[in-house]
Parts: C-alpha cells; structure tokens; sequence
C-alpha cells in the first residue's frame, strides 16, 4: 500500500490534541463507584464516567428522535462487521476507528435503554448475543489478515476464544446466582484495546513506511497479544472468584 507519512503526521497532531483535551476532561471528572485496584477493569472508573458523560446529549438527542436501544444493538453488530472487513482487507487504520464506533454503540444502547425506561430482560439478552457475534466478526476479520502469519493466528484464536470465555463465565455464574463483575480486560477494554491499537498501528505503519520501505503493524501485533493475555486472565480470574463462591455455599 502507498505510504503517506505527511497524512500521517497531520492526523497525529489532531489526536494527540484530542487526546490532550480528553485527559483534562477524565481529570475533572467525579469517578463512578465501581471496582478498582488490582481486580478492577484496565479503564478505571474515572475514565468509564467522562466517556459517559460525553454521550449524555446523545443520548438525549436520539431518545426525541425516537431511536430504540434495539436500533443501536442491531448497528454495532453492522459496524463490526465492518471493522472485520476492514482488518481483513488492511486497512488497519479504518478497522480501529470501526472498532472504537462499535464500543461506543454498546455503550450508547444501554445508556439509551435506561434513559428511555425500555431496559428489559429481553433487551439484555439481545445486546448479550448480538455482542458475542460483533466479537466474533471483528475477530474473524483480524484472523484473515493474520493468516499468512501462523504464530499471530494463534494469538487472533486465543484472543476471540478468551474474549468469549470472559463473557460466558460471567453469564454462567449470573445462572447460578453469582455475580462476576471484576477483571482487567472486560469489554469495553477490548475494544480500547484493538481499536486503538488498530488505529495507532495505521499512523505508526505510514510514519515508518519512508524509512523502512514497507508498512509494518507490529504495533497491532503487540495490542493483539496484550488483549489476548489480558483475556485469559481475565476468563481464569472470574472462574477461580466462581468457583470460591459456589464453595463457600456448600455445606461443611
């Protein structure tokens, strides 16, 4: 692919100001009560309420247009799809800001859900599943990419499997009366994770490009790999604080 490093620094200057905003916006803020510490999710609870409170007005906006939570579900499930035609045709860059849309709308959905007074069982159960497809087409994109490179393979399938299993410990306890709420690598850490990386790993690939001859996204390697260990851990961590408190039930 052609190397457009002039592009690539403009584009780097316009985030790195935003990304200056954004960090006096986090600091200003009150944080969510929530978990933190070392069992807490990677994004702490400061960071979740500033990127909440950005969408408030949205939020609003779509609620007296009408929009239902169902409308947003449906569009993340279409935006990761895309992100995973994206990632598999190499364009990185698009496939991180894709993937960073498709998080934002499940964030969006929910907070939508509870404003509008349309949060039901049934709306939970359809934003569960149809993330765990939204997870599999992203994944599934990156896998295509990835495919001439057995070893980063391997990590895209650890990586789509533990995402997976992050979320099916968690729904597996809730089963049995068990809440598992904990873990660094949660989903809205996920999509941090490869999206950003994605998108860093775009501008880094055309700033590099000059002087190496070629686009390289060792970047997205290494943000694939940390979301891949961060998953594990994250998927044997619920499932040793489980199975602690199924034991704790059992009679002595």
């Amino acid at each position: 692919m052609e190397c457009r490093p002039g592009t690539a620094a403009a584009a780097t200057l316009v985030i790195g100001v935003t990304v200056a905003l954004a960090l006096r916006g986090v600091a200003r803020t009150e944080p969510e009560a929530g978990a933190a510490g070392p069992g807490g999710p990677l994004l702490g609870p400061r960071v979740r309420a500033w990127y909440r409170g950005l969408f408030g007005p949205t939020e609003e906006w779509l609620a007296e247009a009408g929009i239902r939570p169902d409308h947003l579900t449906y569009a993340q499930l279409v935006v990761s799809v895309l992100a995973g035609a994206a990632f598999a045709s190499g364009a990185i860059f698009l496939a991180g800001w894709l993937t960073i849309l498709a998080g934002t709308l499940d964030i969006l959905d929910g907070g939508l859900a509870r404003r509008t007074g349309l949060a039901s069982p049934r709306g939970a159960f359809l934003d569960s599943v149809t993330d765990r497809w939204a997870e599999v087409a992203t994944f599934a994109g990156l896998g295509v990419f990835y495919y001439r490179e057995p070893w980063m393979l391997a990590v895209v399938a650890l990586a789509a499997a533990a995402s997976q299993m992050v979320s099916y410990v968690r729904a597996r306890a809730e089963g049995v009366g068990i809440a598992l709420v904990g873990g660094r690598a949660q989903r809205p850490e996920r999509y941090v994770l490869l999206g950003f990386g994605a998108w860093i790993s775009g501008l880094v690939a055309h700033l590099l490009c000059p002087s190496l001859g070629r686009q390289t996204h060792a970047v997205l390697g290494l943000a694939v790999c940390l979301l891949a260990g961060m998953a594990i851990w994250t998927a044997v961590q619920r499932t040793r604080e489980g199975t602690a408190a199924l034991a704790s039930r059992s009679p002595s």
